[in-house]
């Protein structure tokens, strides 16, 4: 069992990796900016965790984008926050199961949250606002993504490891 300071400190250190990947990973491949991580790693925690949990968590991984990519201090933090208290209302009211609707969910919280930082941007009149076919566009690649690594790779994993164990065993 792992102590609370134990869990904040890992989330911590997974939004820092996921901030830090979001923000040099664009600069090498331009393409691989419509990936969101920060709002995969926000959204699947908010549907996994308490209400407070998962403002808690929209609050920190949108402060550590916003210090990370500059520009407004506190923008993403407000935007991911909204979504994740939203994630956290719709996971204690329906049930949402499995990791595919999970990352249904999750593309469709990333659309959410671009269009509350569109807003916020358009109200504060700082330009450079992203157009509504980057935001469905980054909504879809962030939603395949997290479909990918929520279901993709664990069945992968899971035939990897069956395949290893009969590669092990005597005949």
């Amino acid at each position: 069992m792992t102590s609370p300071l134990g869990r904040a400190l890992r989330l911590i250190i997974l939004f820092l990796l996921v901030g830090t990947l979001q923000t040099l990973v664009p600069q090498i491949w331009m393409p691989l900016g419509y990936i969101d991580g920060m709002m995969i790693a926000v959204g699947l925690v908010a549907l996994r965790t308490s209400f407070a949990g998962a403002v808690w968590t929209g609050a920190l991984g949108g402060l550590i984008q916003d210090s990370l990519a500059g520009g407004i201090i506190g923008l993403h933090a407000f935007a991911k926050t909204a979504v994740a208290a939203g994630l956290a209302l719709l996971a204690d009211s329906f049930a949402v199961r499995g990791q595919l609707a999970e990352a249904v969910i999750v593309a469709a919280a990333t659309a959410i949250e671009g269009m509350v930082v569109r807003a916020l941007l358009l109200f504060l009149g700082w330009p450079g606002a992203e157009t509504t076919g980057v935001l469905i566009t980054r909504a879809g690649v962030t939603g395949l993504i997290c479909g990918l690594g929520t279901v993709g790779v664990p069945l992968l994993m899971t035939i990897w490891q069956r395949r290893r164990r009969r590669g092990l065993q005597w005949r």
